[in-house]
């Protein structure tokens, strides 16, 4: 009679592989971006919003996550923020506004402008003004030090950059020796 065991052998290398591939495949099953379907995170409609609005009032490339945490800051600092993006966004379209240059003249409601105003400062300095305090929601993806982060590096501990404590900082110009 034959058997139908056969002699199953493995080495340390192949094992290794094998376990290498299945935390690979585990991390990737557990990435909230992968595990969405179609490679997007579904989010919902209110924060859908308030990106488009954001988008209109600051022109600049938005980190999602960072607007994630705004909307969230905003949300817990103001009754009814939602409605505000709402109306923000209603009166957006309803007047064909293209950039914030002509929405901010524009709007004549106080608290409309002043939501605004409280949008683009949050994007800028990645803080959020409420009643019960600020709340920081960014330090390095604040747009207020993408701007110079070309010549300035961001204010940090680190010798050149936040996360940068390896690297050796360049000097911005010659100092004087006195």
């Amino acid at each position: 009679m034959t058997s139908f065991r056969k002699e199953f052998k493995i080495n340390r290398r192949g094992l290794l592989l094998g376990m290498s591939a299945l935390v690979t495949v585990a991390s990737f099953t557990q990435s909230p971006v992968l595990a969405a379907s179609n490679g997007h995170i579904h989010e919902p409609d209110s924060i859908v919003q308030f990106m488009l609005v954001s988008k209109l009032l600051v022109p600049h490339e938005l980190d999602p996550f960072v607007g994630h945490k705004i909307y969230n800051a905003l949300s817990d600092s103001e009754e009814g923020f939602d409605n505000t993006v709402t109306a923000l966004q209603d009166f957006i379209m309803k007047n064909a506004v293209v950039d914030v240059e002509h929405l901010m003249p524009a709007l004549t409601d106080a608290a409309l402008k002043n939501s605004a105003l409280k949008i683009i400062s949050a994007w800028y300095s990645g803080v959020v003004h409420g009643k019960s305090g600020d709340r920081v929601v960014a330090f390095e993806e604040a747009l207020m030090f993408k701007v110079t982060n070309d010549v300035m590096t961001i204010p940090s501990y680190a010798k050149s950059a936040p996360n940068a404590w390896n690297a050796t900082a360049v000097p911005l110009l010659n100092m004087p020796s006195f």
